[in-house]
């Protein structure tokens, strides 16, 4: 029996589709939850909006260390209720950690729905109507953002900043 071309074509292109899954199985990257990021603890993040200059100081979570990878990011600011400033992140941060309602002016966090960082300037409410994963904290400063609109810019400040350089700001 004679094969037409038709039957050539159809077994060239189902070779190629195989040999194209197989390439995606190999070049597939690990999934962010499963990657262990070095820790960004104690590392300090200059948040500028407007005329504000905030430093934060980040902890120790896996979410922190993914943030100051992405470093540095310009994102519009959205005021979220006048106690705090959202910033909508272009990919989502690792959210298997502890999460929160409570929170205190200068905190800064991670809500996962709708991958949004936070930073609350306010006390007004008694906790915060979402859970929040805690990234890090502001000493001082973030009472500055209250009237704020635009757009803020996070960028990772040396490792050898000089003390003075992040308390002559705040």
């Amino acid at each position: 029996m004679r094969k037409g071309p038709a039957a050539a074509c159809i077994a060239a292109l189902m070779l190629a589709l195989l040999a194209a899954c197989g390439a995606a199985e190999t070049t597939q990257a690990p999934a962010p939850e499963d990657t262990i990021l070095e820790s960004a603890e104690g590392r300090v993040v200059k948040m500028t909006a407007g005329e504000a200059e905030i430093y934060i100081t980040l902890n120790d979570s896996q979410a922190a260390a993914a943030l100051a990878q992405m470093l540095p990011l310009e994102m519009e600011l959205i005021e979220r209720a006048y106690f705090a400033k959202g910033m909508l992140l272009p990919a989502p941060l690792p959210d298997t950690e502890q999460t929160t309602r409570e929170y205190a002016i200068g905190d800064f966090g991670y809500w996962a729905d709708g991958q949004n960082l936070a930073i609350f300037y306010d006390d007004r409410m008694p906790q915060t109507s979402v859970p929040v994963i805690p990234l890090g904290h502001a000493d001082s400063g973030a009472e500055q953002l209250a009237g704020v609109t635009g757009t803020a810019t996070l960028e990772l400040m040396p490792d050898d900043a000089d003390e003075s350089q992040l308390t002559d700001h705040n």
